[in-house]
C-alpha cells in the first residue's frame, strides 16, 4: 500500500505556460521578499559584510554542483521504482559530501589562511542546498511544480526573518551568512519532507556503507559530467572571488549588492524557467518528438530574448536613480557596475533557461567540453586584469563581454545539435 501521490496530474494536457507561471509565482514571491528587505540590509550592513557574503555564496554555488556528483540529473529518466531508491541514496550522498567539505575547509583554516568565515557555515548551507537540489529534480520529474515553488518561498522567507532580526539586533560581519544558512536549511528540510511524503511506504532509506557502490553505478555522471559542471561553476564564481581578492572586501561588497539586486533575480528566473523547460523537453525526448523539442527551444529563446533585451535597455536608464533611492548613499560603485553588467544579465537569462538542452539530449561529453570553456575564458580575462593592473570597472566589463559571447555561442550550439539529430536516433542522442 502506498501513500497518495503528490504530483500534479490533471486529466487534461499540461500547459507549459501554466507550469512556468506556477514555478514563477514561487520565484516571484521569493524574489519580492528578498528585494523588499535589501534596502534595509544595504543601509544596515557595511559593504564589507556584503563582500564576505558574496565570497560565501560563490564558494557555496561552486560546492553545490558537486554535492550529489551530478547523479541527481538521472532522476529525470529513471523508472519510478528505481527513482525512489535513487533519491534516498542521493540524500545520503549530500549529507556525506557536506561533512567532507566542511571538515576539509576547517582543516585548511587551521593550517592556512582560511576562507574568511567559519567553514561550518558552508557545510550547513551546502547540506540544505543539496537536499533542495535533489528534491527539485524529483519534483520536476513528478511535475509537482506547486511544491517546487513552495520550497523557493520558504527558503527566502526564513532568510528574510533571520536577516532582519540580526540587522535590528547587531549587524555583524557574518550576519548575512548566518541568515542565508538558516534559510537554506529550512528550504532543504521542506523539500525533503515533500519527497518523503511521495515515497512508497516501507521504502528503505539510504545506508552510508552502500554509497560507494551507488556512486560506482553512476560513474559516468561523476567522471564525465561532473568535471565540466565544476568548470562551468568555477567560471561563474571566479569573478566575485577575484573581485574580493584583487580589489578588497569593500569593492566585493559593491559587486555583491549588484548581484543581490540584479543577478539573483535573473538567476531565480533562469532556475524556474529551466526547470519547467527541462520537464517539457525530456517528455518530448522520451516520445522521440524531435520537431517538438526544437519548437520548444526556439519558442523559449525568441521569447526570452525579446523580453530580456527590452528590460535591459530600460533598466540601463533607470539604474542610477533607482539605486540611489532604494539603497541610499555609499553605493556609487555599485551603480557603475550594474550598468556595465545589465546586458550580460539579459544574455545569461536567455542562455540559462535552455541550459539543460544538451544534458537532456544525453550529450554529456559535449556539455562537459562546453562547460570547460567558461573558466578558461573568464580566467583569461582575469589574467589580463592582474597582469595589466586594470581597474575594477574594466575588469567587470571584460567579465560582461565574456558572458555575452559565451551565452550566444551556447544557444547556437544547442540549435545546431538539435538540427543535426536524426529522427531515428533521436532518443539515443
Amino acid at each position: 500500500m502506498t501513500s497518495a501521490p503528490v504530483a500534479d496530474k490533471p486529466t487534461r494536457p499540461r500547459s507549459t505556460v501554466r507550469d512556468l507561471l506556477t514555478v514563477m509565482s514561487g520565484t516571484a514571491g521569493a524574489q519580492a521578499i528578498g528585494l523588499l528587505i535589501l534596502p534595509i540590509l544595504a543601509r544596515t550592513f557595511a559593504p564589507e559584510a556584503f563582500g564576505v557574503f558574496q565570497l560565501y555564496l560563490s564558494l557555496l554555488i561552486f560546492a553545490t554542483v558537486a554535492v550529489a556528483l551530478r547523479i541527481e540529473l538521472t532522476l529525470l529518466s529513471k523508472p519510478d521504482d528505481e527513482a525512489h531508491h535513487t533519491v534516498a541514496s542521493l540524500f545520503g550522498l549530500v549529507l556525506a559530501t557536506s561533512v567532507v567539505v566542511a571538515t576539509a575547509l576547517s582543516i585548511y583554516g587551521l593550517v592556512g589562511p582560511g576562507i574568511g568565515f567559519p567553514a561550518v557555515f558552508l557545510g550547513l548551507g551546502l547540506a540544505g542546498n543539496g537536499f533542495a537540489q535533489v528534491a527539485s529534480y524529483k519534483l520536476i520529474r513528478d511535475q509537482s511544480f506547486s511544491r517546487l515553488a513552495a520550497v523557493k518561498v520558504s527558503q527566502v522567507l526564513v532568510y528574510a526573518v533571520v536577516a532582519l532580526t540580526i540587522a535590528a539586533a547587531r549587524p555583524t560581519l557574518w550576519g548575512l551568512i548566518t541568515a542565508d544558512v538558516v534559510g537554506r536549511i529550512a528550504g532543504g528540510a521542506l523539500a525533503l519532507s515533500f519527497v518523503r511524503s511521495g515515497q512508497p511506504e516501507g521504502q528503505p532509506g539510504a545506508r552510508f556503507r552502500n554509497l560507494a557502490q551507488f556512486v560506482r553505478r553512476h560513474w559516468e555522471m561523476a567522471v564525465i559530467s561532473l568535471p565540466g559542471a565544476l568548470a562551468n561553476s568555477g567560471g561563474a564564481m571566479l569573478t566575485p572571488f577575484m573581485v574580493f581578492h584583487v580589489f578588497g572586501a569593500a569593492a566585493a561588497g559593491q559587486y555583491g549588492l549588484v548581484d543581490r539586486a540584479m543577478g539573483v533575480p535573473v538567476a531565480m528566473v533562469v532556475n524556474a524557467g529551466s526547470q519547467v523547460f527541462a520537464g517539457r523537453i525530456t517528455a518530448q525526448i522520451r516520445e522521440g518528438n524531435r520537431a517538438g523539442v526544437r519548437k520548444v527551444v526556439l519558442r523559449i529563446v525568441l521569447a526570452t530574448a525579446v523580453i530580456s533585451g527590452t528590460g535591459a535597455a530600460i533598466a540601463y536608464l533607470l539604474i542610477p536613480t533607482a539605486f540611489r533611492i532604494i539603497f541610499g548613499a555609499g553605493w556609487d560603485q555599485a551603480i557603475a557596475i550594474a550598468r556595465i553588467l545589465i546586458f550580460s544579465y539579459a544574455v545569461a537569462l536567455v542562455s540559462g533557461i535552455v541550459n539543460q538542452t544538451l544534458v537532456s539530449l544525453s550529450a554529456f561529453r559535449l556539455q562537459s567540453a562546453w562547460d570547460i570553456c567558461w573558466p578558461i575564458f573568464i580566467g583569461t580575462a582575469w589574467i589580463a586584469v592582474v597582469t595589466l593592473h586594470l581597474n575594477l570597472y574594466t575588469a567587470v566589463a571584460l567579465h560582461a563581454a565574456t558572458v555575452c559571447t559565451l551565452g550566444v555561442a551556447f544557444v547556437i550550439l544547442c540549435l545546431f545539435k538539435l538540427r543535426g539529430a536524426s529522427s531515428a536516433g533521436f532518443q539515443g542522442v
